[in-house]
């Protein structure tokens, strides 16, 4: 690990314990008052896939980066339907979620007014593909600062089912344009559940556990990119 990635990783993890706000990577929804993602006029059991342009409500514009390979060779995937996350997990049924569709690519959500603190309930694959990460660019695209979620905010739900937690970026007194996210096939959903009418669960990093099997009786990681997406 370089220095730069211990820093991080160190700050991520004062931030967590302090809890103090402002403090640049957000990994709980207590308080938080910014932008929130409505996905509601994607709840029509269809598993989309799409580049963008995709205009949400509450002035927030959806693009996906061509390239990186994934399942679909179209971006990303925004609405319902099965999907898998390896050692994290599933998604389906109720669940509605907007996210890359590679292990490698990234996908963007641009706001209509700058804005110093966006958050979302996130999920990713560990270890297929690059680190999950969240960066905020201002309206240049400059990065203006970016957290590597597997090292400063990691998100672990063994086997669960539509499991979400709350990250985000708090520039405090600055502002940013966009929020970039990609790595790990991350997804990003309204709630906790991923069911727009209401959410729940565990919004607080874990403690570090050995990661389960697959739940689809797969005995081992034969290849980094062998995630499991189905559609329905």
């Amino acid at each position: 690990m370089n220095l730069k990635m211990i820093k991080t990783a160190l700050v991520g993890l004062v931030f967590s314990i302090s809890g103090i706000a402002n403090a640049g990577l957000m990994t709980t929804d207590a308080g938080y008052a910014g932008p929130t993602l409505d996905l509601t006029a994607y709840q029509n059991g269809s598993y989309n896939f799409t580049f963008g342009p995709e205009v949400l409500p509450g002035g927030i514009t959806f693009t996906a980066a061509p390239g990186g390979g994934g399942n679909s060779g179209q971006g990303s995937v925004i609405g319902q339907g099965g999907y898998g996350l390896g050692a994290n997990g599933s998604f389906g049924g109720d669940a509605v979620y907007i996210g890359v569709d590679s292990g490698t690519g990234y996908a963007e959500l641009t706001f209509d007014t700058e804005v110093s603190v966006f958050g979302a309930y996130m999920n990713y694959a560990p270890g297929f593909g690059d680190n999950a990460f969240i960066s905020a660019l201002d309206e240049f695209d400059n990065v203006l600062e970016t957290w590597d979620l597997t090292v400063s905010g990691p998100i672990s739900t063994p086997g669960g089912f539509n499991e979400f937690e709350f990250r985000g970026i708090d520039l405090g007194n600055d502002t940013f344009k966009t929020l970039r996210f990609g790595g790990n096939y991350l997804l990003l959903a309204a709630t906790a559940d991923g069911n727009p009418d209401g959410g729940g669960g565990n919004n607080t990093i874990p403690e570090p556990s050995t990661l389960a099997i697959f739940a689809l009786g797969i005995m081992g990681l034969a290849s980094r990119r062998s995630l499991l997406v189905t559609k329905k």
